[in-house]
Parts: C-alpha cells; sequence; structure tokens
C-alpha cells in the first residue's frame, strides 16, 4: 500500500490540464496540491475562481481553487509537478523549480536534445538549454529503464508518440518510412485561430507543415534516423480527439509477415498500452490511454497503422503513465480502468 503523493499542475486551464485532472481524480495514490493558472489567479479579474467555475464539467468532480502563487513554494510542497504550459513557456519556469520536486513537461521545452534544432523547428531559441540534459524523453516503451529514476521527464508530442509506437519495432531496418496523419481539432489547444475554426473544420480537411511539422526531430531522435529518411504529411480532421496515423515503408531488406509480426509483437510483449489488432479504428481508442496498432501486407509492401487519443496516450495519460513508473507504481494505475468511450 502506497501512500498518496501531492501533485500539482502549473498551466491547468488548457486542454491537457483539465485532461490531466480527468485523470489524476481517479488514481489512488494521487492527492491534487495545487492547480496554477496565471490568467485566473490572485493577481487577475477572475479571482475567487474554482477550477470547475472555468470548467463546468468538472463540477463535483474537482472543486480546487484557481492560483498564481510562487511556483517554487508549489513545486517544494509537491511530490510531482505537471507543466502544462504553452511551448517556451517551461522553460521559464524549470530553472526555478528543478531539484525542488518531480518535473513532468508536457510542452515541447526540452524533448529535444539539440538546442539548434528547436530553434529551428519552434522559432525561438532555448532560454535554458543547460537544462536539456537533465531530462529524459518520456516513451515509456522505449525509455522506461531511464525514466524508473528519472527526476525530469519530457513528455513526447502527440504526432510524434504515434509515430514512435507505430514505427518502433522497426528500427534500424528502415530505408525510407512516409506518413500521414490526420488530427483532431483538440490538438489545436483551446486558443481560437481561423484554420482550427468549427465552421471550417467541420466540413474540411488540409494538410499543413508538410516537412516542417515540429515533432519531426523528435520522431528522427527517437528512432535513430535521417531526416532524408521521413516524410510526414500532418492533416486536420473534422473530428475533436485522435490521431490516425498510416506509415509506408521502405526496407533495408525484405521481411515476411511472419517477421514483421513477430518484431511488433516482441517490441510489445509487456506494453500494457499498446495492442497489436487486425484492423484500427479511432473510435477504439478514444477516451483511453490505449495505442492501436495494425500491421497491413499489401503486394509485398508493409503498411502500418496507428490510433491514439491525442489528449490521453498524445499528452496528459502518458505524463501520468510516466508519474506511475518514476513513482514506483504500477504503470497501469490510474489509467487501465479508464476504457475506451464507445461508440
Amino acid at each position: 500500500m502506497f501512500k498518496k503523493i501531492n501533485i500539482s499542475i502549473i498551466g491547468v486551464t488548457g486542454f491537457t490540464g483539465i485532461e490531466l485532472i480527468r485523470l489524476l481524480v481517479n488514481h489512488p495514490y494521487v492527492k491534487l496540491k495545487y492547480l496554477v493558472s496565471k490568467t485566473h489567479g490572485e493577481h487577475s479579474k477572475d479571482y475567487g475562481q474554482k477550477i470547475s467555475d472555468v470548467w463546468p464539467h468538472l463540477k463535483n468532480i474537482c472543486d480546487l481553487d484557481l492560483t498564481d502563487m510562487d511556483v517554487q513554494k508549489v513545486a517544494e510542497e509537491s511530490d510531482v509537478v505537471f507543466l502544462a504550459l504553452p511551448h517556451h513557456e517551461s522553460q521559464k519556469i524549470v530553472p526555478i523549480i528543478i531539484n525542488k520536486t518531480k518535473i513532468i513537461d508536457l510542452s515541447a521545452d526540452f524533448r529535444l536534445h539539440d538546442k539548434s534544432l528547436y530553434a529551428q523547428y519552434y522559432d525561438h531559441e532555448h532560454d535554458y538549454a543547460e537544462g536539456l540534459s537533465q531530462f529524459i524523453y518520456g516513451l515509456p516503451e522505449l525509455h522506461k529503464e531511464k525514466i524508473v529514476s528519472a527526476q525530469n521527464i519530457a513528455n513526447p508530442g502527440c504526432f510524434a508518440i504515434t509515430a514512435e509506437l507505430a514505427i518502433l519495432p522497426l528500427k534500424g531496418c528502415i530505408e525510407h518510412v512516409s506518413l500521414f496523419a490526420i488530427t483532431g481539432s483538440s490538438g489545436a489547444g483551446k486558443k481560437p485561430q481561423d484554420e482550427t475554426h468549427h465552421s471550417i473544420r467541420n466540413h474540411n480537411v488540409t494538410s499543413y507543415k508538410i516537412g516542417v511539422h515540429q515533432h519531426i526531430p523528435e520522431i528522427i531522435q527517437e528512432l535513430e534516423i535521417e531526416k532524408s529518411q521521413l516524410t510526414f504529411v500532418p492533416t486536420r480532421g473534422p473530428f475533436t480527439r485522435g490521431i490516425h496515423l498510416t506509415a509506408y515503408f521502405y526496407f533495408q531488406k525484405k521481411f515476411s509477415q511472419k517477421k514483421i509480426m513477430n518484431l511488433y509483437k516482441k517490441t510489445y510483449a509487456k506494453a500494457p498500452f499498446v495492442r497489436m489488432k487486425k484492423n484500427v479504428q479511432l473510435a477504439d481508442v478514444i477516451g483511453s490511454n490505449f495505442c492501436d496498432i495494425a500491421v497491413h501486407n499489401v503486394n509485398g509492401k508493409f503498411i502500418i497503422q496507428a490510433v491514439i487519443d491525442n489528449l490521453v496516450r498524445g499528452a496528459a495519460g502518458t505524463a501520468i503513465q510516466n508519474m506511475n513508473i518514476m513513482c514506483g507504481f504500477d504503470e497501469t494505475l490510474g489509467l487501465k480502468p479508464i476504457s475506451p468511450i464507445f461508440p
């Protein structure tokens, strides 16, 4: 039996922040300590609000007050702090709280080992580059042994984690891989934008950032391939949650269907949130931490498909899976009971 640990979330009012709350309130060994929001805290016009005032669906589920108290005090009184902040913002907070608590950062600020790549893909010089080496990339299926003893985790991006899970068993065998991935509107965050407006997106499919998407360097880094070996077409879909990814492969040598399937079964034999399926569909994973993967052999050429919920497996769910591993809990704790929302 474990005693409860104190968990705080900085940047709690965005989509990933409230998804963390949805999942953490079901965790048997978690006590939510502080919910930090600069836009709704003591120094804002909305002072005195609870998280359920901002997001009414949380009424009687989580009614904690929002605060913008000093982040150092938050860290000192918390066992784990989740940073659910926009890109560029976590690197301002981390120098203040590092070594005072365990950190799980859901932004991109500490995912890349090379600070020049961060500047290239995020149009912003890294303000705390010396901290990059202190973070472990939080893909449990690849780095679980490192996560066990980690103090700081950089949670993967949603496209990146889908691609990495789809491709990981074939690492080292790839000549070239082309990815087509379609994502839901929640991946764009809660701030309204012209290209993500419902009236445009509802009846539409459009690709964007072809070949230059910010998750490309993550995929290259973790799969240890060159940029020339990857083509990526990210696409916006007319739905709220989920990523549906299709990967087309050219291999360095010829593989049989049996060999490919054995690679996937071996890689994910102890991965509780990866499920091999004959076919995949978003409806089988939405609301859950599962990644479903299917292998297709078309005239001797292999096509791999993978689906996740971008807010759960692509963000908050993986973050909590990492927390469980860091804190010595079973990695499925608080996550396995959250079944997909079907239909």
